[in-house]
């Protein structure tokens, strides 16, 4: 039994012509020639009287006679069937399957509620193509995983308690296929889309926002109406449904440059309409491997622990109501080859020293200007083995330095220079 709340809950669903059959709790079987409620009990239903249930339901008179092409509504909860596919094909951090430590392979039954924690992500593969991600901080229940022996139609049936679930559908063949992610005060049901649902326990508010793929959208006692692709909605802890265009794809400057600082770091974009950026990071371009996901507000989104590597950033501005925009990606290339330096007065003069990190062969090269850090360089090293050099007689003035790390790593040469460093000499 299905419990609404008021006007808190909302259905969406595929504009297709088959809705109610993505919607509901039932399918719809049209009678062959030969069959009748005790041969279709026999064998499709779970238990064999179960037809009396559907006799009722559907005002059957005679369950040994039933006019050809008679649609009968059946409850799924009365149909045979057997487990449909899911599995593990991502883990990253701490993921759970119903308390235990979840790892990539693993096959998932129904009723198994799998959990990310702080940092951590998952993604699961369904029978038909579909793919589930989870981000940091997420709940999801498997309520339904079955193929129907009636009609092979598919039943996948989810539940979000905390965080988000963001889906990508493979468009369904069978009219009576159902795909359903439900949040506290909302259902989302699709037959091939892009969309993700989420909830957020802090405001107590459900979202949804689609990318690809025409929605519409039900509420109580309200006219259906359409949520099409580059549109999202929200219902808040109070109940009020807000919907508005997703913002538009976020244009972030530099997002594809290479990454050789400890801190993997983009420079966010500003505008008026934009309250934060949702920022998220993954080794493949579909976002099955994500490793790193967070909200930022500020001028910078900063990530740290990142390995070297390929990756893909996906952006994407939040509106002040909550409701994420369209999504950005960008590729990047990730391989630390960092270097600090400091420099001053020594035995034999004047000592400038350097600590590099990253993987591959380094080289150094340091640079020394007179007056102004520009023209030709007093001093210019090129392929240093160490990490020091001492320099002596330098006449009194103001002198600018600074240093790089030259990096060979996998066939690619990558050059990282410190910031100019100001050194001022006084006559003694």
């Amino acid at each position: 039994m299905r419990i609404l709340i008021a006007t808190m809950w909302l259905v969406l669903f595929a504009m297709t012509g088959v809705a109610q059959a993505a919607t509901s709790d039932d399918i719809v079987y049209r009678v062959k020639r030969g069959d009748t409620l005790i041969s279709l009990g026999e064998r499709y239903f779970a238990r064999s009287d179960d037809y009396l249930k559907v006799q009722k339901a559907n005002g059957i008179r005679d369950p040994h006679a039933i006019a050809v092409g008679t649609q009968l509504r059946i409850a799924r909860s009365v149909l045979k069937f057997r487990s449909s596919k899911a599995q593990i094909v991502s883990v990253r951090g701490n993921v759970t399957v119903n308390g235990a430590a979840a790892a990539s392979g693993a096959v998932l039954n129904e009723g198994v509620t799998l959990r990310t924690a702080g940092s951590s992500f998952a993604t699961i593969s369904l029978e038909n193509g579909s793919r589930v991600s989870l981000p940091s901080n997420s709940d999801l229940k498997i309520v339904r995983l079955r193929r129907y022996v009636i009609d092979s139609s598919l039943d996948y049936d989810f539940e979000v308690g905390r965080g988000g679930a963001k889906s990508k559908v493979t468009p369904m063949t069978n009219a009576n296929d159902r795909y359903v992610v439900k949040t506290p005060k909302a259902v989302s049901a699709v037959r091939g889309t892009d969309f993700q649902a989420r909830y957020d326990e802090a405001s107590g508010s459900d979202f949804s926002e689609v990318t690809e793929g025409a929605l519409a959208v039900a509420l109580p006692g309200a006219a259906e109406s359409a949520l099409p692709a580059g549109n999202g909605l929200s219902v808040t802890a109070g109940g009020a449904v807000i919907r508005e265009t997703l913002l538009p794809a976020a244009k972030v400057e530099g997002a594809g440059r290479l990454q050789s600082e400890k801190s993997v770091s983009f420079a966010l974009p500003k505008s008026a309409n934009v309250s934060a950026l949702r920022v998220t990071l993954a080794s493949d371009a579909g976002f099955v491997e994500q490793v790193a996901d967070g909200n930022f507000n500020g001028d910078t989104a900063l990530f740290e622990g990142l390995g070297d590597g390929n990756y893909f950033a996906r952006f994407r501005s939040v509106s002040p109501s909550g409701i994420e925009g369209m999504p950005a990606t960008y590729a990047f290339k990730r391989r630390l080859n960092s270097v600090a330096a400091s420099g001053g007065k020594s035995d034999l003069g004047f000592a400038f020293k350097w600590l590099a990190e990253g993987n591959g062969v380094q080289r150094y090269h340091f640079q020394l200007y007179r007056d102004r850090p520009e023209g030709v360089a007093l001093v210019d090293e090129a392929g240093l083995n160490s990490q020091q050099i001492s320099l002596s007689d330098l006449p009194a003035g103001d002198y600018y330095w600074r240093v790089a790390s030259v990096q060979y790593l996998d066939g690619d040469v990558s050059t990282n220079w410190t910031t100019f460093e100001k050194l001022t000499i006084t006559a003694e």
